[in-house]
């Protein structure tokens, strides 16, 4: 019984002793290298709409494009919530054919993006873009996306 704590104060003795960690300019950029990316893609959505014929489903993919004033880590760190509170959002939103359409695709992505500084920070993303299925992601924005998930 006595050696579990001589050991517990033998651990503590070193954590109070140990060097402390410099500090760090406010010029540095002290993220890590794997938070780097312009973006973070969220995983593809089944996005409800109303048709004549009844509900149907668009796939869509929502990239978060992160903010300038920003870390990624911020960004990285809610976006796995963002994407199940997206879900939600369309869904209520009792979206029709036309939404998913050129010219409303835009006005959607700026919905999306008013919903998501809603419920998170405005400072965390700067834009949303819907992706198409096999639209390419740049590496750095590839690696930052499944980081993030």
């Amino acid at each position: 019984m006595t050696s579990r704590y001589s050991i517990i104060i033998g651990m503590c003795a070193a954590l109070a002793f140990a060097a402390p960690a410099h500090a760090q300019s406010d010029e540095e950029d002290i993220r890590p290298r794997l938070f780097v990316g312009r973006y973070i893609q969220l995983n593809p959505m089944m996005v409800p709409f109303q048709t004549p014929r009844g509900i149907r489903y668009e796939v869509i993919t929502v990239r978060l494009v992160i903010g300038e004033n920003s870390t990624a880590r911020q960004a990285c760190w809610i976006a796995p919530k963002m994407h199940e509170e997206i879900m939600f959002y369309l869904w209520g939103r009792r979206l029709t054919m036309a939404d998913f359409q050129e010219d409303k695709r835009g006005k959607l992505a700026l919905d999306i993006l008013e919903f998501v500084e809603s419920k998170s920070d405005t400072r965390y993303y700067d834009a949303v873009e819907l992706a198409g299925g096999y639209d390419e992601m740049d590496q750095e924005s590839d690696n930052l996306s499944d980081l993030c998930k």
